[in-house]
């Protein structure tokens, strides 16, 4: 199956000559396409995802909308692209050249000096990007005097450094990093240098263009990371943008706003999470629509689980802390997720011991679950949902993709059979027993966003999504306490929904490193001034009005990590008390504090990007199931109804569960005794019953 027909239940592309907006979203196994315009509903599209050239499937999902070229010539596409993780994560990023500082070539490997597993005997690291023989050192030194002031007391030549750029393109390295100490405080010696490179044909990232910020450890990783990553991402969306013709592309960025595909080309370390940032952003506006503020996400895909906790009130304050992705540390904004390798594709296999491993291998896209009936011999957790009843084993013509996908649930069944003789027991144990082993990896996910962020997951609705999130949902918000699952519309679709309704922004931070007492408002006022007017300038040209928040980044003196409170706190020493105790439970009244970090944010509203309204009033009456499904629940095996998701505007009352209930985009499991509500945003509101509610 190459591609499904649009959704049914969408309106097709609006007809007053607005801009049109395409969000497209690249997993494991699909790759989901959501348009947008000025009077119109979502346009829903799933195409197969085509591992050996994402960019096949996403000019394929453009195709399957059906737009003229009139209508071409309107969109602007906002890509949520994987290109860069899995080349990081894979280890396929051609080796780079780093110029540093004579006597410092070392740094990048020494790092911080933390050991990846605590307790590992012989822990592993990942080899640096920059092997040794592609380390180049310079005779150039900058050192910090006073705040704010810096000294350069060895400057190079330009005789030196033509010399070392001559040496670095002689190595054969196609790009590199000029990572020079203080550089935060003064980026004139790196650009000298990444001039002189990029004279030379070679790709140069400076350090502190990406990451205006003292702690050179990860200032560098973040740099060598980029520079790694320039070749590959670059090709890939030069031969994009080449295929879309006049078409804008944009890609979003690991923060949740969009950046112009020509900087994401030069800075694709800012990229990196793309695809699970775009989830979050949807995930947002669908709480919001719904009447909830803080919630914690679960995006359930084929390859993979990424889950995240948003509150709209905490704004930069969302961003991730010590952001390591492939073992490497990452300084650029990033929304704080965390993802683990278990998602709808995940293998079930029973290992030396006997005992039965979930994920983080995967079916992908080719071949895929046995169930799709693409020639895989490995079960899923997919199928193990098939095996159960979860999915319904017809293809409706009003369920996922159109019934475009028939299922083979005959080959499920007997690699679960199979299965369940290696683990000694029946296949419905078995498949009951992978599903419970990735949901309580899944459990423990969300267990590290919430309670260990200090957050009380009782009083955090749970909004799930993505191709698996609402067949699982219910299980997970039930098994932590969670007050409800809330599952917007079109769920299976969301992370690209979220990039069809993101916000340009550009992002800029300086480093302070004063105490909190010496930064009055005057001083605050004139460093978030600059900031603001260095991202206001980035978004010019756009339609409307940007929006401007700050924050600073505190410590305790002497503490190696910092908490970020809003710019506007009146009182910054104060306001960071409150946050430390919130955090860790104890406050240091008397101990100095100080001012790490200054962050701004830049945003330009997308036209017509507020979700939400309340949800269309049905005519009332009784919900006719399109079909029926025997699931096994944990009383034994019942019959079940399958019902379209529209039809739940015109119930009467809520419905309670057992149910099934589809769409074009995904598949929801309500458990026996759950309420589902339709709320705000035509989002399904599933809550336990009562007895069990806490």
């Amino acid at each position: 199956m190459a591609s499904a027909p649009p959704s049914p239940t969408n309106a097709g592309p609006s007809a007053d000559g607005g801009p049109l907006r395409v969000g497209i979203d690249t997993g494991g196994t699909f790759t989901d396409v959501v348009l947008e315009g000025a009077g119109e509903g979502p346009r829903v599209v799933k195409v197969r995802s085509t591992p050996d050239d994402p960019g096949r499937a996403l000019l394929d999902g453009l195709d399957a909308l059906g737009l003229t070229p009139e209508e071409r010539g309107r969109v602007r596409v906002v890509h949520g692209t994987t290109v860069a993780l899995n080349a990081l994560l894979q280890g396929r990023t051609p080796a780079v050249a780093l110029v540093t500082n004579e006597g410092f070539q070392d740094l990048v490997e020494i790092d911080r000096q933390a050991r990846p597993d605590l307790y590992a005997l012989e822990p592993v690291r990942p080899a640096s990007l920059a092997p040794r023989e592609l380390r180049f050192e310079l005779d150039q030194r900058t050192v910090r005097v006073q705040a704010g002031a810096f000294v350069e007391e060895r400057r190079p030549t330009d005789e030196e450094i033509a010399r070392v750029a001559d040496a670095v393109a002689a190595s054969g390295a196609e790009s590199a990093a000029v990572c020079l100490l203080h550089s935060y405080g003064d980026p004139g010696p790196e650009r000298r240098v990444a001039e002189a490179l990029r004279a030379r044909g070679v790709a140069a990232t400076a350090s502190a263009d990406l990451v205006a910020e003292y702690r050179e450890a990860e200032r560098f990783s973040t740099a060598l990371c980029n520079a790694a990553l320039v070749p590959v991402v670059q090709r890939y969306l030069e031969r994009l943008g080449g295929a879309l013709g006049d078409t804008r592309l944009d890609v979003l960025a690991s923060s949740g706003g969009s950046l112009s595909a020509a900087r994401a080309a030069h800075e694709p370390v800012r990229v990196l999470l793309s695809g699970p940032a775009g989830g979050v952003v949807g995930a947002a506006r669908a709480a919001a629509a719904a009447g909830h503020t803080a919630i914690a996400t679960l995006d359930m895909g084929g390859t993979s689980t990424d889950v995240a906790f948003h509150d709209p009130a905490r704004g930069l304050g969302a961003l991730g802390e010590e952001v390591r992705v492939a073992g490497r540390a990452i300084a650029v904004p990033t929304l704080d997720m965390h993802t683990i390798g278990c998602g709808g594709g995940s293998l079930a296999r029973v290992d030396s011991t006997g005992s039965l491993r979930v994920g983080p291998e995967s079916a992908g896209a080719d071949p895929g679950p046995i169930a799709f009936g693409r020639g895989g011999t490995i079960p899923t957790v997919t199928d193990a949902y098939v095996v159960l009843g979860r999915i319904p084993h017809a293809s409706l013509e009003r369920g996922f993709l159109g019934g475009a996908l028939s299922l083979d649930v005959t080959a499920a069944e007997r690699a679960f059979d199979a299965l369940g003789e290696r683990l000694g027991t029946d296949g419905v144990s078995a498949a009951r027993a992978v599903v419970a082993t990735a949901h309580a990896s899944m459990r423990r996910a969300l267990g590290v966003m919430t309670m260990q962020r200090g957050r009380d997951p009782r009083a955090t609705p749970l909004v799930a999504f993505g191709g698996g999130g609402g067949l699982a949902g219910a299980d997970l918000a039930g098994a932590l306490g969670m007050p409800c699952a809330l599952l917007p519309a079109a769920a299976g679709v969301l992370s690209a929904a979220g990039m069809a309704r993101a916000d340009a922004a550009a992002d800029r931070s300086r480093t302070v490193l004063r105490p909190a007492g010496e930064l009055d408002a005057d001083a605050r006022e004139e460093i978030v001034s600059a900031l603001a007017a260095e991202a206001s300038a980035e978004l010019e040209g756009g339609p409307g009005a940007v929006h401007l928040e700050s924050s600073f980044a505190l410590r305790y003196r002497g503490q190696s990590y910092e908490l970020g409170v809003p710019g506007d706190a009146g009182d910054l020493a104060e306001a960071f008390h409150g946050a430390h105790e919130a955090r860790f439970g104890w406050r240091l009244e008397a101990h100095p504090v100080e001012v790490v970090t200054a962050r701004v944010r830049a945003t330009r509203r997308t036209a017509g990007s507020a979700t939400g309204g309340a949800a269309a009033p049905g005519a009332g009456g009784s919900l006719e199931p399109l079909a029926h499904q025997r699931v096994h629940v944990d009383s034994g095996e019942v019959d079940v109804p399958v019902l379209a998701r529209e039809d739940l505007a015109g119930a009467e009352a809520p419905l309670i569960g057992p149910a099934i209930v589809v769409e074009y985009a995904g598949t929801a499991w309500v458990p026996p005794g759950w309420t589902c509500t339709l709320r705000g945003g035509d989002a399904l509101e599933l809550a336990p019953p009562p007895q069990d509610r806490t």
